[in-house]
């Protein structure tokens, strides 16, 4: 091999090295993994049902736009997936109970129920999943980060009014040092559920 020739690769190499330190890729496009996340997040596995254009705002790879079927409870909706009615749970944040069966409602449970129906009845959403998480769980529930359509993540807005605590179950997800900050300053402001 010339010294021209190795040069080259090392040159090529080193580039490489570059745009993967700064989340992109070698054909251009963005590769956006929030801090702190082992792996990239990817689309879920629904075919889209709602007609909202995907909002400049959202930068990381993300399904839909899916027509909210309706709000289930404070971390949970329903949409359709491929034909089917498929509960949405919310990754990385547990509402307070509301509607759980033989469970007594909690203590902010109806109040965060109310407003994530502010956020998204009537609304649609795009999907985002964490391969930490999983797509399913054992509930069988699509789990997900949720977006609305104007590239607003859900998750995070229902922590930093105080309808949550943010938890990964004992799994870690791409946004646990985010949602935890923003559930601690929720609980310090006694906002929503911290107010109990």
């Amino acid at each position: 091999m010339t010294n021209t020739r190795y040069k080259g690769r090392l040159l090529h190499g080193s580039v490489l090295a570059v745009l993967a330190l700064t989340g992109c890729t070698s054909q251009g496009g963005p590769q956006i993994v929030p801090a702190g996340s082992p792996a990239p997040l990817h689309e879920v596995p629904c075919e889209a049902t709602g007609t909202a254009a995907r909002p400049p705002a959202l930068k990381v790879p993300a399904s839909g736009p899916y027509a909210v079927e309706k709000v289930v409870d404070g971390d949970t909706i329903r949409i359709s997936c491929n034909g089917t009615s498929t509960r949405v749970r919310f990754v990385g944040i547990n509402a307070p109970e509301s509607v759980k069966e033989d469970a007594p409602v909690e203590c902010g449970g109806p109040e965060a129920s109310t407003y994530l129906h502010s956020l998204l009845d009537g609304q649609q959403v795009f999907l985002s999943a964490d391969p930490v998480q999983g797509v399913r769980d054992k509930y069988d529930r699509l789990l997900a980060y949720v977006w609305t359509t104007d590239g607003t993540l859900t998750n995070r807005t229902i922590l930093e009014q105080g309808h949550a605590e943010a938890t990964g179950y004992g799994k870690s997800f791409a946004y646990s040092e985010d949602f935890t900050t923003a559930a601690d300053q929720a609980r310090k402001n006694k906002a929503g559920r911290w107010n109990c």
